[in-house]
């Protein structure tokens, strides 16, 4: 269709939005997390101001779904200190949102990427095991409310402090607090006036990939092996980080 955008997108780049969207989200669904790792460095390429807002916002759905659909299996005690780290971490996150330009938003993201990724491959070598309780779970909490709302990518923290319990714990748990979590980032972006008419046309964008990732992340949580996809999915995330580097470097 000739002329047709979408928030200054062309109908191509409309579909891998919302292509990418499908794949974060049925990461994400079946692992706990995953979407903000896998996508914001390139939605970041593709308009600045998908990240964090329009990915925030776009995610409320997968969280909820996510938590409602395993619910069972919620750590609830370890949920609870999570949520009362992110409330200042989402209060400093703001103020420091404020302060960056793109550049500097852009270089957030993909740092913010390369850690977790050199983390998560440094603690599984030597096989450490970082302790759960009510100062890691605070900590972690305090860590994705901040990383969430300056860069959209919060689900490494909580990851790394529960990446050796039960999968279905972890998926669970790490959704609960996302779905509070992300209430009070929003809520922080309407407050801040961080939300305009443009990302929330970027939101339409990618809310449908993310919706229909929901029921296809219950099918991947049921046959994949989490142990096969994690290397994966961090290869994936490092390549998007470097892209993502260039990209703004050059």
């Amino acid at each position: 269709m000739i002329g047709f955008d979408i928030a200054g997108l062309s109908l191509p780049m409309v579909l891998l939005c919302t292509a990418l969207a499908l794949i974060g989200s049925s990461v994400q669904g079946s692992l706990g997390f995953g979407l903000g790792m896998l996508t914001s460095p390139l939605f970041a390429m593709i308009d600045h101001s998908f990240v964090p807002v329009a990915m925030m916002l776009a995610v409320v759905p997968l969280t909820f779904g996510v938590a409602i659909r395993d619910r069972a299996h919620i750590d609830a005690s370890g949920f609870k200190w999570a949520i009362l780290g992110r409330f200042p971490g989402v209060f400093i996150g703001l103020v420091a949102l404020r302060a960056m330009n793109e550049d500097l938003l852009a270089y957030a993201v993909a740092s913010s990427v390369a850690v977790a990724v050199i983390l998560s491959v440094v603690t599984s070598r030597r096989g450490q095991v970082v302790p759960t309780n009510a100062t890691t779970l605070t900590s972690a909490g305090f860590a994705s409310g901040f990383m969430g709302t300056v860069t959209s990518i919060g689900g490494p923290p909580m990851a790394l402090v529960y990446k050796d319990g039960d999968p279905r714990t972890v998926r669970a748990t790490i959704a609960a607090f996302f779905s509070i979590g992300v209430v009070i980032t929003v809520a922080g972006f309407v407050l801040s006036g961080e939300i305009g008419r443009h990302e929330l046309a970027l939101t339409a964008v990618i809310l449908p990939g993310v919706v229909a990732g929901l029921p296809l992340s219950s099918v991947l949580a049921r046959h994949m092996s989490s142990a096969v996809m994690r290397p994966l999915i961090l290869v994936m995330c490092a390549v998007s980080a470097l892209l993502l580097v260039l990209q703004t470097a050059l």
